[in-house]
């Protein structure tokens, strides 16, 4: 009898225990992206709709932030920023907040459509503050196309930094078509492209939402598909077409 009583208390105190508490990502040093295979894994859900907007593969600078800030509460950086990357990783050392990725190449190199769409909008951004150069920017060259039906979801792609522009707003244009050159136009330390998505549905606030173009591989729920403003996040690349995250 005194056996069972001790296996019965056992049992409850077994019962009264706290759940393990989530555990925090991985933290790496600058760029731990690299880890991440840049292939969706198997919680990653797919829709195969992007081609690479450029030639080749070059080193990438920032990387989607799916931890928050995002957005509007971009910030200059600190020592001990950091991103946290579509497969969950937390990369040390860089600005938190950036909803897109950036790729540094050479300037004139040509950047294409990554789908079928419409330009939406061609030219110069609004003059607003570089937070980080600390200045005030009216230079920066932008095109966004929109695929307004692309993948049963409707989708926005933004191409910014660009040191010439090869469409103009209302053109049609087709995956692989160049909508201008890469430079270093506006808000810019080193020739680059600055590359971002939006996606048009499904977003929590029900207007459009940036989302990783990677989607979402991490160990626990995207940080970022949860918050109001945002919206959850697809791997959207074709077969071999996902640039490569690799450092500069």
């Amino acid at each position: 009898m005194k056996r069972l009583s001790t296996l019965l208390m056992s049992l409850a105190l077994a019962g009264c225990q706290k759940a393990e508490a989530p555990r925090a990502p991985p933290r790496e040093g600058k760029l731990g992206a690299q880890r991440c295979s840049g292939q969706p894994g198997p919680k990653n859900p797919v829709l195969p709709v992007l081609q690479r907007p450029f030639d080749g593969h070059y080193p990438v600078l920032n990387l989607f932030d799916h931890d928050l800030p995002l957005v509007s509460d971009l910030k200059p950086f600190v020592e001990g920023d950091k991103e946290l990357t579509y497969c969950g990783i937390e990369a040390l050392g860089l600005a938190e907040g950036f909803p897109g990725y950036a790729f540094a190449m050479p300037e004139g190199t040509p950047i294409f459509a990554a789908a079928d769409g419409e330009v939406v909008r061609a030219g110069p951004a609004p003059t607003f503050n570089c937070v980080l150069t600390h200045r005030m920017v009216d230079d920066q060259l932008e095109v966004d196309v929109e695929h307004s039906t692309l993948g049963s979801i409707g989708f926005r792609t933004h191409y910014a930094h660009l040191a010439k522009l090869t469409v103009k707003v209302g053109d049609r244009v087709v995956a692989g078509q160049r909508v201008g050159v890469a430079g270093r136009s506006g808000c810019a330390t080193t020739s680059a492209l600055y590359f971002e998505v939006r996606r048009l549905t499904g977003t929590k606030s029900g207007r459009s939402a940036v989302v990783d173009p990677y989607g979402w591989d991490g160990p626990s729920p995207d940080p970022w598909a949860q918050d109001e403003r945002g919206a959850p996040s697809v791997y959207l690349w074709k077969p071999n077409e996902a640039p490569q995250l690799k450092a500069k």
